[in-house]
């Protein structure tokens, strides 16, 4: 293959990994917190099951498709720290997942808007934080550090999974990596997630957000940009540290 076209496959495959994480994610967010929907008042024991599924269906439609399945920034620069992808098959492949995980949140977010538009209209009158709510995350309390802190170790556990599960990866397991990510993002969500909702992912947060902030919609509230840096530079940082602790061992 040209470059051209490992940068257009690279792109498109994280583009609709993450698209498909977006709509299965904020989807069940949706579900469960608008009127009228069929699975409204299940609780954060299945909002966190959904969010393990659509990181698992998401990352195995990627990379069967021969994609890196990255569907995360913070993935994407321990990767880089890693000096493995990036260095054997070229630096002009970063832009290309960054790129595709953009676009992908982007069309995912409106899909979910489009697909709930009538429990959104029903709902936003009388709960608007929970139009916030199916596309981005918003912390219990707000306290800049210990935001930070659990976004950092959130991210910090789900990098650390996902390094080791490669290093015990021989090429063979077909499926069950991207399950096991899925599974991780679960255990994170259930134990992890009580303060910020564990975003654990710069693009997953930060393009919905902007979505919402654009959303045609009277009385939506606030988009929470005092708080919207947290969840991109706490996964960040921790994408950083984890990729460089994998680098020393």
């Amino acid at each position: 293959m040209t470059n051209a076209q490992l940068f257009f496959q690279h792109f498109s495959l994280e583009f609709f990994g993450t698209m498909l994480l977006i709509i299965l994610g904020n989807s069940v967010v949706a579900n469960i917190l608008l009127k009228n929907t069929k699975g409204n008042g299940q609780g954060f024991f299945a909002i966190t099951a959904g969010w393990g599924f659509a990181v698992f269906i998401g990352a195995m439609v990627s990379s069967a498709l021969r994609g890196v399945a990255h569907l995360n920034p913070a993935v994407t620069i321990a990767m880089v720290v890693q000096q493995t992808f990036f260095v054997n098959n070229g630096w002009f492949l970063l832009p290309a997942l960054l790129l595709g995980q953009i676009v992908g949140a982007i069309i995912g977010q409106i899909i979910v808007d489009i697909f709930y538009w009538k429990h959104i209209k029903d709902t936003v009158a009388d709960n608007p934080d929970f139009i916030l709510a199916i596309h981005a995350t918003r912390p219990t309390y707000h306290n800049s550090f210990f935001n930070f802190f659990s976004e950092f170790i959130g991210t910090f556990v789900l990098i650390a999974a996902i390094l080791a599960i490669g290093k015990y990866n021989s090429g063979n397991l077909g499926a069950l990596t991207p399950l096991f990510v899925g599974l991780t993002v679960f255990g994170i969500g259930i134990s992890l997630g009580g303060t910020t909702g564990c975003a654990i992912n710069p693009v997953r947060d930060l393009i919905p957000r902007v979505v919402h902030f654009v959303l045609p919609l009277k009385k939506k509230g606030s988009s929470d940009w005092n708080y919207s840096w947290i969840p991109v530079a706490a996964p960040i940082i921790a994408g950083l540290a984890i990729g460089g602790i994998f680098l020393l061992f």
